[in-house]
């Protein structure tokens, strides 16, 4: 009887579960949240922000902390992980903590205005770490009336690095000097790194964008808000489509930006949208009819072509980093630089004058300037090469490579090599598969169809998401507003912060509104086309950097050569200038030697003068080339560095000539031998100097 009655209760108390259950809502199509089993999360622990060092910020401007999430949300004894996170204050609510005093001597119209629905922002790569993000983003105009969180993808650096040494070790593998061979090391290194994960107890199959969007509702829920602002570019606009399969309610608003379709249709045609760069620029080239970009097509094939035909090895600065002692020079790298200079638009005018400055590099083959590819920022990019590998595998990313590999081959970008290979392809598909990480259920990876309000956005020459990505997921969002930017870049919401902040604060301030009236006019507009540069061409300061990474007292010499005359000519023209001011109004009269026409003095005035004026320039163009990009010094220096070039060039040719009229006017009368010095030391530095950087090639021809 009583083992009836035990049963009994243990039907009713298993009916009553069911039940229970069954009457949980799931949404419709979210087959994700129906095998989520342990949903656990902790409280915030608040830490002290790790990248405090690297990046200038005000205390109160920026908080950090983790949260511990299980790492596989989908296995009931599922190990546990830290997700690393960080908030951006707004600058209205800093300003509303303060006193009463202080907020009544501001500028009511200048105060921004708070606004309490908060902006999630989802990071790149996959395995872009939250630092680049958040020294970009703590001066977006948006984070002036919003908070900004911003969550470091689980598997990246303080959420628990998945592996840490992925490039630093067995670089004896590094040696590959054909496609096929680096593609095999590839395949090995991420093999590596795959055993040595798991060795350690990480489950690789829990490093996906379904587990990645459940880490954005975990953070949601914790910090308190019931919806919240998803703001995406590139792989965050992928993992945004992912949220709004896993946590739609907890969406206020949407905004992507340089689409990754939610299916990966079509995101691994490399070389079809290789090709539709080089079109941009050479298209661009012929409608500007710009002077640096005469013959360079042709040229630009022609030497990428040379590069795999005649690969250039040179020897390892650094033979910890490459034990064989030799580099290997690929065409990725060559083909690379301006696809990557694509990204940002700001960096697009130099582009003409770096593919020509890489085609020179090519023909001459000098090694010196080779070396400086080699450098550790080559090496290891700020990117979890671990954490995007798993993605990669779990999503399908590989494996969607692989299948569309023969065909994406087919077109055209100029070379006789592709960027990848259909055997390498299927190689890295199939080191995926004997980890255990095969492609995930396709039911998460759909189109996705919501009402949410959304703004789908995507630079017009954006190199690696380009706008027919966006185009093809555009249809499924019923209540959205599709912009194509003309002209810019990989991420234009971000890198076009005044106009997009107006957009995006419009559309946050009123979801419901009517987005066909949103004025985002500036954006439609797009940016100016870019004006296309012609660069001073020099290698000299690759040439500099590679002898500093070789060994930094190599640089003594050149610096002193550069030095020098700089500054005799400013003191020479400082005291002569000196001179004429004390004369002048000196109440002793005495006599001035060299009085005429044509004098020691003003000669020499007039060289230093020059040469100042000339370096001047000079350093106003290599300031113009940072502030383009810092890749763009591989062309040299931008305008007006060239009027500098040739003014130095005339400072050299009257450096001789005020020489010569120094010593015709000491045969003639005798100059004190102080003067005599100076006038000489300052031709002879600007006869020096103009030599220097004609052996520099730092010329206006």
């Amino acid at each position: 009887m009583t083992t009836n009655k035990q049963l009994c209760l243990f039907v009713l108390l298993f009916l009553s579960l069911y039940i229970k259950v069954s009457a949980q809502e799931i949404p419709e199509g979210d087959t994700t949240q129906a095998i989520a089993i342990n949903d656990y999360v902790s409280e915030v622990t608040n830490v002290v922000c790790p990248f405090r060092n690297d990046i200038e910020y005000e205390p109160r401007r920026i908080s950090c902390g983790f949260i511990t999430v299980p790492e596989n949300r989908e296995v009931p004894d599922s190990r546990y992980i830290r997700i690393a996170f960080a908030k951006l204050v707004a600058e209205a609510n800093l300003a509303s903590s303060e006193s009463e005093e202080n907020i009544a001597s501001q500028n009511e119209e200048e105060t921004p205005v708070y606004r309490e629905d908060p902006i999630i922002y989802l990071t790149g790569g996959p395995g872009a770490g939250m630092e680049y993000y958040v020294e970009r983003m703590l001066e977006h105009e948006l984070n002036k009336t919003r908070d900004m969180y911003i969550l470091n993808q689980r598997g990246i650096g303080d959420s628990e690095e998945l592996c840490p040494y992925f490039m630093a070790t067995s670089r004896e593998l590094i040696v590959g000097a054909t496609l096929a061979e680096q593609e095999k090391e590839n395949a090995q290194r991420m093999q590596a790194c795959f055993v040595a994960a798991t060795n350690r107890g990480v489950d690789l199959s829990a490093y996906n964008t379904v587990e990645n969007a459940r880490d954005v509702r975990a953070l949601r829920q914790v910090l308190g808000f019931d919806t919240w602002n998803v703001w995406g570019i590139s792989y965050g606009s992928h993992l945004g489509q992912m949220l709004v399969n896993i946590d739609p309610e907890g969406i206020r608003t949407l905004v992507l930006d340089a689409i990754v379709p939610n299916d990966l249709v079509d995101l691994q045609r490399i070389h079809k949208y290789v090709a539709r760069n080089h079109a941009h620029i050479f298209e661009e080239c012929a409608r500007q009819n710009a002077s640096i970009c005469e013959g360079l097509e042709d040229a630009f094939y022609a030497a990428g072509n040379a590069l795999t035909t005649d690969p250039i090895s040179v020897n390892a600065i650094d033979e910890e980093l490459y034990p064989s002692g030799k580099v290997n020079v690929t065409p990725l790298i060559f083909a690379g630089i301006p696809f990557s200079m694509l990204y940002e638009q700001d960096e697009h005018p130099a582009i003409p004058a770096v593919i020509r400055s890489l085609v020179d590099m090519v023909e001459t083959r000098d090694a010196e300037v080779f070396q400086v590819f080699a450098s550790d920022s080559v090496l290891f990019p700020a990117i979890s090469q671990g954490m995007y590998s798993a993605v990669a595998c779990n999503d399908g990313y590989m494996a969607e490579q692989a299948r569309v590999a023969a065909e994406d081959l087919q077109d055209n970008v100029g070379f006789n090599q592709g960027i990848f290979t259909v055997k390498g392809s299927q190689l890295m598909a199939d080191t995926c598969v004997a980890a255990g990480l095969s492609t995930r259920s396709r039911d998460d990876y759909q189109l996705i169809e919501t009402d949410i309000p959304t703004l789908i956005v995507n630079g017009d020459w954006d190199p690696v998401t380009p706008p027919p990505l966006a185009e093809r997921i555009a249809p499924g969002f019923s209540n959205s507003r599709l912009i194509i930017v003309p002209y810019a870049g990989h991420g234009p919401t971000r890198s076009m912060p005044e106009c997009a902040t107006q957009v995006l604060r419009d559309f946050f301030d009123d979801p419901e509104q009517n987005l066909d009236h949103l004025d985002a006019s500036c954006l439609e507009e797009g940016v100016e086309p870019p004006v296309f540069l012609d660069y001073v061409q020099t290698h000299m300061p690759l040439k500099l950097a590679a002898r500093a990474m070789d060994d930094p007292k190599r640089l003594v010499a050149p610096v002193l050569i550069a030095s020098s005359p700089i500054l005799i000519s400013l003191i020479g023209f400082i005291m002569i200038c000196w001179g004429v001011i004390t004369r002048r109004f000196s109440s002793n009269a005495f006599p001035v030697d060299g009085i005429g026409p044509v004098t020691p003095r003003l000669t020499a005035a007039l060289v230093a003068l020059v040469l100042l004026i000339g370096v001047g320039l000079v350093g106003a163009g290599l300031s113009a080339t940072l502030e383009i990009s810092a890749s763009s010094i591989l062309a040299g220096f931008a305008p007006p560095a060239g009027a500098g070039a040739l003014l130095l060039l005339f400072a050299g040719l009257m450096g001789i000539v005020s020489m010569l009229i120094t010593l015709k006017s000491h045969r003639e009368n005798s100059l004190r031998k102080r003067s005599l010095i100076g006038f000489m030391l300052i031709g002879l530095s600007a006869v020096v100097f103009s030599i220097t950087f004609m052996v520099w090639g730092i010329t206006p021809w």
